[in-house]
């Protein structure tokens, strides 16, 4: 709530705005059952017809006003909930870039897009248009209620005898809805997340003819959003149809007992249609609150979401100290790292990976390869042991120091839609020299086959690299590596997409680089053949390590990969 009323102070003017032309408004629409009250008993009922224009004119500029003043509010209302969405919004966005690994396997996707899109718009929506609606409503209740008895207080007792009961009704359905628009809030969630997936991997969706599974999954979330929606329907409408009718009958008792006062000469007609004119405008909030309270109960459903997300606190924090300057030197010393269940993912890691020296890591699929880049990107922080750079501590320093000096090309590319030049520079952010992105992408043996696109390193590439092949990708993504001029590269199986040749290729204009120090993690021994020095893992322990030709003498793991890879290959 504290955050809402944050935003609110920032939109202070344009509440003020809207509150003051609600109340104009308000105050105007009540003049119109007395102008109608002396047309009737003045000049219709008392014979003055003359006096018919000089009335009806300043009646008619009112209503005039009063819509001028109704837009005005309504805008300004409508205002305040886009600057609310758009202020939340951006909070909510920047609070789930800033979260870690541990935070988005625990939220996936769809959910996340839920919270930032209709969520934040139902919250908005309400803060805004809904809560000026609502103090409309009280202040329009309050002052008609008040005109209404200073005409006849005797035709206001229906009008203040029922109000309560449907204000009684009003508060007791809320519950209700509160819980089935959480439940709702869900189902959307489900089906984004169904969606997403869906779409994102349309191709093996169709490859392996998956189309009625995954169109079954979707239909099961939308089935359960339509459930929840035919109940929460299904509830409004025993609340509301009762409060209608009350509202109804509120307005016929009005105008039944007024009228049996006009029939003894105790009441003017005038002052029946003032009261009757009045009764209306009593009516039709009272009509409105099962749907207000519909409003508010799915924005705090929402906004117990939203708040989930603000709320959370990553678990990888800033540390005290900051580099300027990073070297590239890493050092993993002593580290294991243990999941929830207790299970090793590693276990006493150590290794040290001087400034300009090349590291490979080979080893099974579930060995811990990819884990160890994770760690030293600090995407997850060790449960013993330290992971180092130039000397300190990860732990011990701030985010951007931890990675900064670092860049990593994984097997699952990841390419923004837009252009070649602009995925090349991500790091730099139009900062880099053409030059240098052309130098990079010649060699990541990329600039040929960027050349011949049809915009050429202005070509705007699809979401997630559509449109060009996994090996093209794979290139453009070590091309943005090579092109950021961060020390330690870290390439976590990121040729496995290459042809042999071409993979040579970006190997020969690795080693060439030697300023930079360099992980590589691989299944293929081309691969890691050169570095300095090689690790093998098997279920995350080191069980060799050494150059090649240590390993090779050595006959163990690392040899039975090489005759693996290469059997018809003599090897002494």
């Amino acid at each position: 709530m504290r955050r809402l009323l944050k935003y609110a102070r920032k939109q202070w003017k344009l509440y003020l705005i809207a509150a003051v032309f609600l109340v104009i408004g308000v105050y105007l629409s009540a003049l119109g059952p007395k102008y109608i009250k002396e047309i009737i008993d003045t000049c219709i009922v008392g014979g003055r017809g003359d006096l018919f224009f000089s009335i009806a004119i300043p009646m008619l500029v009112i209503y005039l006003i009063t819509g001028v003043a109704k837009y005005i509010q309504e805008f300004a209302s409508d205002c305040i909930s886009s600057a609310m969405q758009r202020c939340m919004r951006e909070e909510t966005f920047r609070s789930i870039l800033a979260e870690d690994q541990y935070f988005f396997r625990e939220n996936n996707p769809g959910e996340l897009m839920s919270r930032t899109k209709q969520d934040i718009e139902t919250v908005g929506f309400t803060t805004g248009f809904i809560i000026m609606f609502f103090i409309e409503i009280v202040f329009h209740v309050i002052y008609m209620s008040y005109c209404l008895i200073k005409i006849n207080p005797s035709g206001a007792i229906p009008a203040l005898v029922i109000m309560p009961i449907i204000g009684v009704l009003a508060i007791i359905s809320e519950p209700k809805g509160d819980k089935l628009s959480d439940q709702r809030s869900d189902d959307i969630a489900d089906m984004n997340q169904n969606a997403t997936e869906s779409l994102s991997g349309i191709r093996t969706v169709k490859a392996f003819g998956r189309e009625r599974e995954e169109s079954k999954r979707f239909d099961k979330s939308n089935r359960s959003f339509f459930r929840h929606s035919l109940k929460l329907d299904y509830l409004w409408a025993n609340w509301i149809t009762p409060m209608e009718a009350l509202a109804r009958i509120m307005l016929y008792l009005a105008i039944l007992l007024s009228g049996i006062q006009v029939i003894r000469g105790k009441m003017t007609l005038g002052e029946l249609s003032a009261v009757t004119s009045y009764t209306s405008e009593l009516a039709w909030p009272m009509m409105e609150l099962g749907w207000l309270l519909t409003e508010f109960a799915a924005a705090r459903a929402s906004l117990r979401k939203i708040t989930k997300i603000l709320d959370a606190k990553p678990r990888i924090k800033d540390g005290p100290k900051h580099l300027d300057k990073v070297t590239g030197d890493l050092e993993f010393d002593h580290v294991t790292l243990e999941v929830a269940d207790g299970k090793k993912i590693l276990d006493d890691v150590s290794f040290h990976l001087e400034s300009g020296k090349t590291l490979g890591i080979m080893g099974a699929t579930g060995s811990g390869k990819s884990t160890i880049a994770n760690l030293t990107m600090r995407f997850l922080d060790p449960t013993s042991g330290s992971v180092k750079t130039d000397g300190i501590d990860l732990k011990e320093l701030d985010i951007d120091s931890a990675r900064s000096g670092k860049a990593i090309v994984t097997q699952d590319i990841f390419l923004f839609s837009d252009t070649i030049t602009s995925n090349l520079d991500k790091g730099k952010k139009g900062l880099i020299e053409q030059e240098i992105l052309e130098q990079s992408a010649k060699d990541a043996a990329a600039h040929d086959f960027i050349s011949k696109l049809s915009e050429g390193y202005e070509t705007v590439i699809g979401e997630k690299g559509v449109g060009l092949s996994g090996g093209q990708k794979q290139r453009v993504s070590i091309a943005r590596a090579f092109a950021s001029g961060r020390p330690l590269l870290i390439f976590d199986d990121a040729t496995s997409a290459l042809d042999m040749e071409t993979e040579k290729k970006v190997q020969r204009a690795i080693l060439h680089r030697n300023n930079l120090t360099m992980m590589i993690i691989a299944h293929r021994i081309s691969a890691v053949r050169d570095a300095d020095e090689i690790i093998i893992l098997d279920h995350g322990k080191i069980v060799e390590r050494g150059t090649h030709e240590s390993l090779m003498a050595l006959k163990g793991n690392y040899y039975k990969t090489y005759i693996t890879q290469y059997p018809d290959e003599e090897v002494n």
